[in-house]
């Protein structure tokens, strides 16, 4: 063995003993110095302050930096003469923490109508696992500007798959959802600035000081039952949420022109588009840059869709060559929009999808923005950085889908919505938020129901509406949620809370034609989630 060897063995045993001492001692809280956020000293809102650490794992050079021998993850026996079957399993390799890193190398390299067996990780480079403290996981999260909580497994690059240019629209990847398995835990972290009810500009006269009992933040662990696939709610019997395991985040590689936008992370107020989450590497200007995967977008990414599960198609403009695609933040259950800042989280040991490529000249109902295609539905959304906003998109984005898929005019496409109007809430705490609308696909179908304003025979209400601010509509109907949940299940408003995340189901009015529209947003909750004592 030669001394540089020793000498480099050496110095990585002092780096991870280093790594493992600063975070062993972060767990500690009061060990932990005060650094970021930049304001956290300054500010009078409850920030917490740690440290960025100059070790949190190992240096990422010490592992096999990828990509991994192809020819050893074909699965021949699963394989068929047109096309192949592929495991692509999350290692160091293939996985990324908080990051889309478009200029990676590809984990790995498909051709259209394969299928891949994906692995994915829990968030926090894998750490977010039952037994890790709140101390831990901020502290670890502070370490690197502009990175997401989630662990990305990926990219897939898709061979032939083009974005548009001077001479060709461009293609569209779609995504088949086969089947998925979960890991048998999951956790959820209920943060006390970070969710619906955070003191970031999420205040109100209807959020009164009683909120207090449950800001608290943790991190809580559950038992999945994959059997039955259902779980115990706080260790109560007769509180149980059904599981529906989706990717929180499936996505593709932003347009070169996204990446390549002023990070507008640590601003106050972000930019209208929405664009400008990634961190350039260095000086150099015209590098690729690395994005967070917190915020989604038109490349889909951190869309936190319920819909997106087995069976359905997830349709993806593609933006750079390849496509690039990504999954990872793996769900066991959510409501619509992560109330208390997380899901049910856990991870998939298999996300079994076949991957194609459609031509977008062949098909142009499918635009600029994410599609999903269920047995019985299509899926269009709008995200956007206010739920205005978000809104206003996905109502033009409806009306263009329809249009383009029925061949009918602008006025038949918007009564055709508003006559199906059936447009739930999807993203609320990631800066940048969601609506969809579930559009049925026979033409014949009965008009949708106006969203309940009181209890029904199945579910649990809160109703509420606003003449100027649909976010303000949502947090009134969803506050309005807990503390009924509180009161019909007996049990504290802490706990309420947690519980809305995962089954609360918040729901848009339909649009009024007046000049001066009225938000309205009626929240349920399924009353079988409480079994008989």
């Amino acid at each position: 063995m030669s001394k540089s060897t020793i000498t480099s063995n050496n110095l990585f045993k002092f780096t991870f003993l280093v790594s493992f001492t600063c975070l062993a001692s972060s767990s500690q809280g009061e060990t932990l110095p005060s650094h970021t956020p930049a304001d956290c000293q300054t500010s009078n809102k409850p920030i917490p302050c740690y440290q960025k650490p100059n070790f949190v794992v190992p240096p990422e050079q010490e592992y096999i930096a990828g990509p991994l021998n192809q020819s050893n993850m074909k699965i021949n026996t699963k394989s068929d003469d047109k096309h192949n079957f592929y495991v692509l399993p999350a290692t160091p390799a293939t996985t990324t923490w908080g990051y889309f890193n478009s200029s990676a190398p590809p984990a790995l390299t498909i051709k259209p109508g394969d299928s891949v067996a994906i692995e994915t990780l829990p968030g926090g480079g894998g750490n977010v696992a039952p037994g890790l403290t709140i101390d831990q996981l901020e502290y670890i999260n502070a370490a690197e500007e502009g990175r997401g909580p989630h662990t990305m497994t990926g990219p897939i690059y898709v061979e032939g798959a083009s974005p548009a240019s001077k001479n060709y629209p461009g293609d569209i990847i779609a995504i088949h959802i086969n089947k998925i398995r979960m890991r048998s835990y999951a956790t959820n972290n209920s943060a006390d600035f970070g969710g619906l009810f955070s003191e970031f500009g999420q205040g109100g006269t209807y959020q009164p000081l009683k909120m207090a009992p449950f800001t608290k933040h943790f991190i809580d662990s559950y038992y999945l039952d994959n059997e039955k696939m259902e779980m115990e709610f706080e260790r109560h019997p007769h509180i149980v949420v059904p599981l529906n395991p989706f990717p929180g985040t499936l996505g593709v590689a932003r347009a070169i022109e996204d990446e390549n936008k002023d990070y507008s992370g640590s601003l106050p107020t972000p930019p209208l588009n929405g664009a400008g989450w990634c961190v350039k590497k260095g000086d150099d200007r015209s590098k690729i840059a690395k994005c967070n995967t917190k915020q989604p977008g038109n490349f889909g990414g951190n869309l936190d869709l319920p819909l997106m599960t087995v069976g359905s198609t997830t349709y993806l403009p593609v933006y750079q060559k390849g496509g690039l695609i990504w999954t990872g933040d793996s769900h066991a259950a959510q409501g619509n929009g992560e109330i208390d800042l997380d899901a049910l989280e856990t991870a998939f040991p298999e996300m079994n999808v076949t991957i194609d490529i459609i031509h977008r000249s062949e098909h142009p109902e499918f635009g600029d923005q994410p599609i999903v295609e269920t047995r019985d539905s299509w899926v269009t959304v709008g995200y956007e950085v206010s739920l205005n906003q978000a809104l206003d998109s996905l109502k033009a984005e409806t009306i263009r889908f329809l249009m383009a898929k029925r061949q009918i005019s602008r006025g038949d496409a918007e009564q055709l919505m508003l006559k199906f109007w059936d447009c739930p809430i999807s993203e609320v705490v990631d800066e940048v938020l969601g609506t969809y609308c579930i559009l049925p696909k026979n033409p014949k179908a009965l008009k949708s129901a106006d969203i309940p304003r009181k209890d029904t025979s199945t579910h649990w209400v809160s109703y509420a509406s606003d003449p100027d601010d649909l976010m303000k509509a949502m947090k009134k109907a969803s506050y309005a949620s807990v503390e009924q949940m509180s009161r019909v299940l007996s049990i504290p408003s802490a706990k309420a809370y947690k519980l809305a995340t995962f089954v609360q189901d918040c729901r848009i009015g339909r649009p009024t034609t007046t000049d001066k529209p009225i938000y309205e947003v009626s929240c349920k909750v399924p009353k079988k989630i409480l079994r008989s004592k």
